[in-house]
């Protein structure tokens, strides 16, 4: 539970949380809330940290990645929270293997690569062209300043660089292309009977013993399913949200108190002029500018010939309008110190030198209450409705603790109505039920064999269930007097099934032993005859006779293999494989590329598997996944 509250806490919801003192201590403990724990660490990569929260944001976009795969929401069977996130966990060691061999190796981003590839993004353009404006508003919508956004940018083509390099040393032999090619285009010519199950019905092969004794053989085929119902309460925010009331004056209140968060925050038109190294020469470089500056040279000038930053050199190294916390933070530190027209001294950061003028100041301004009124209402209602939840699972956990054997006091101290579900297995089952962490639950054995009330129970709308069962059914073993006809049905289809195999085997063998199998053939009812067959699906061929007959080895000259295999529902195929044409004609230069492109894949996949298990293998790492929780 303690987890979602923390996995909730942004937005509206972070500034309920704010203010709750109870809270942070829960979420973070004492120490990290008075300062001195720092972040919460899930892995260590060679002496580099990976913060859980960066797992949980990571994990966020995996389980959105397959909410898109699945249509918007991820089935409540596929999901499971704690996969998600150790394979986070991973993702993100692997991500930081990376990084580490690049800067080693010293792989770098040059800065039109980063531009490139900037410019190249459909969502900054407009008309099929890069768009300043689009991309300045976009970035800002975000909350994302420029030079971060160019950094990941960066860290994503080195990412990039070093995985194609290790992929391309992936080397496909042409040799192996063209057998391939062959082989994906090959033709196979056949013949084939089908005896079909049906038509060996045998009503009377099945006594009374047989049918004992397989009953007796295979109990968990006639054993029912363990199966519950049960109880339970259910939050949901969204209920909670529907019934907040507020009045005119509490909206006042609110925005009187909180006319700070209404605030247009304070604008700087900034300008810079960027060099990327921080070495000597860089330094020296960024002196002799700010030096020609003061010699009056026109600072527009000077950013357009000499600033390293691609993206604002040639505007006059215009950033346009800067927020606090849009840029790192020592040079925000000194743009919003900086007097207006007054250019800065060179600022160096980890990302180079700079030269800094702030061209224009918007102060910050508080917004009329008319109009931003139904945002603090909105605002006041989800904060008063988070409250309301809050309160609400305090009272909904500690009742169901403190009364385990019934959902009656949580119910009356929430006012939420106690439900109750149908039938349902520890494998399926609908309504609440649908939800695996639901039956999880309810199997727990603390829940089913104890009797407890369960613990909450998070669900992917963001709602929170506690349950306890009402009635249980265990899995028994049906009476054989119910269950006899099931058992007699299933040993005749497979005496019919017997019978076809045997009778196909025994035509192969009249064909291996003739000296024209196609004359045996035609004495034998009929076949299909000489089919040519490829890799293609084949919807009108016997359900498993396209596998079998690829699987046949090739005929030598002048001979045929016959051979036999079950196909559909218990009939049997017997099979004559006649030829085998190796597609020479029909592979044309496109086949074969496409065949040195698919094997090419599977070696350079290869390849960067090994050189990232190698990577592993060689350094230092150690998890924490017990933080995850």
């Amino acid at each position: 539970m303690l987890q979602a509250i923390r996995d909730r806490a942004s937005g509206w919801l972070a500034y309920v949380i704010i203010g709750l003192i109870t809270i942070p201590f829960a979420l973070w403990g004492l120490g990290e809330y008075f300062g001195g724990a720092g972040p919460l660490v899930a892995a260590e990569v060679n002496g580099t940290d990976i913060a859980v929260r960066d797992v949980h944001q990571e994990a966020r976009a995996q389980r959105d990645e397959m909410a898109r795969m699945f249509g918007g929401e991820i089935p409540d069977d596929v999901l499971d929270e704690q996969g998600i996130r150790l394979q986070a966990m991973e993702t993100l060691i692997r991500q930081e293997l990376l990084r580490q061999a690049a800067d080693s190796a010293g792989f770098k981003a040059a800065g039109d690569s980063v531009l490139r590839e900037i410019r190249g993004m459909p969502v900054f353009q407009e008309e099929g062209r890069f768009s300043r404006e689009r991309y300045s508003q976009l970035l800002n919508a975000q909350r994302i300043s420029p030079a971060d956004f160019e950094q990941d940018i960066a860290r994503s083509i080195v990412m990039s660089q070093i995985q194609r390099g290790i992929q391309a040393t992936g080397v496909v032999p042409e040799a192996l292309v063209e057998d391939y090619s062959r082989l994906r285009n090959q033709t196979r010519v056949a013949s084939w009977k089908v005896f079909a199950a049906d038509d060996f019905d045998r009503p009377d092969v099945v006594d009374d013993d047989a049918i004992r004794d397989y009953y007796d053989a295979n109990p968990e085929d006639f054993t029912t399913t363990e199966r519950v119902r049960v109880s339970y309460l259910r939050l949901d925010p969204e209920g909670l949200e529907a019934g907040v009331d507020v009045t005119e004056d509490q909206v006042r209140e609110h925005y009187r108190v909180n006319r700070s968060r209404y605030e247009e925050p304070e604008l700087r038109e900034v300008r810079q002029i960027r060099i990327q190294d921080t070495d000597e020469d860089g330094e020296a470089r960024i002196r002799e500018l700010r030096s020609r500056l003061d010699d009056g040279e026109d600072f527009g000038d000077l950013a357009e010939e000499y600033s390293e930053d691609s993206l604002t050199a040639d505007r006059g190294g215009s950033l346009g309008e800067v927020a606090r916390g849009d840029l790192d933070s020592t040079l925000e530190t000194v743009i919003f110190t900086l007097p207006k027209d007054l250019i800065s001294q060179p600022v160096r950061t980890d990302r180079g030198w700079f030269i800094l003028e702030v061209t224009s100041i918007q102060e910050s301004r508080a917004q009329p209450f008319e109009e931003v009124r139904e945002e603090v209402e909105q605002d006041l209602r989800d904060r008063t409705a988070e409250q309301l939840q809050i309160d609400a699972l305090d009272d909904l956990m500690a009742l169901a603790i403190e009364f385990p054997d019934t959902l009656e006091p949580a119910a009356d101290a929430t006012g939420l109505e106690v439900q109750t579900s149908d039938w349902f297995s520890r494998g399926s089952g609908d309504g609440i039920a649908r939800h695996r962490s639901i039956r999880d639950a309810a199997f727990d054995p603390r829940v089913l064999e104890d009797g407890n009330n369960s613990e909450a129970i998070d669900l992917q709308d963001r709602s929170t269930v506690i349950l306890r069962v009402d009635e249980h059914e265990p899995a028994e073993v049906r009476p054989l007097a119910e269950v006899e006809d099931e058992i007699r049905e299933r040993l005749q289809r497979q005496a019919a099934a017997d019978a076809a195999r045997e009778a196909g085997e025994a035509l192969i063998e009249q064909l291996r032993e003739a000296d024209d199998w196609t004359a045996e053939a035609v004495e034998n009812g009929e076949w299909s005859r000489s089919v040519e067959i490829t890799r293609e699906r084949a919807a009108d061929l016997p359900t498993g006779l396209q596998d079998h007959l690829f699987r046949l080895p090739a005929p030598g000259e002048g001979a045929v293999e016959i051979a036999g295999a079950r196909v559909g529902d218990g009939d049997f195929a017997v099979t004559v494989l006649e030829a085998v044409r190796m597609g020479e004609d029909a592979v044309d230069a496109a086949a074969r590329q496409r065949a040195r492109d698919q094997i090419g894949n599977a070696y350079g996949s290869a390849e960067f598997r090994s050189y990232l298990a190698w990577l592993e293998e060689q350094a230092e790492i150690k998890r924490f996944p017990d933080a995850l929780d």
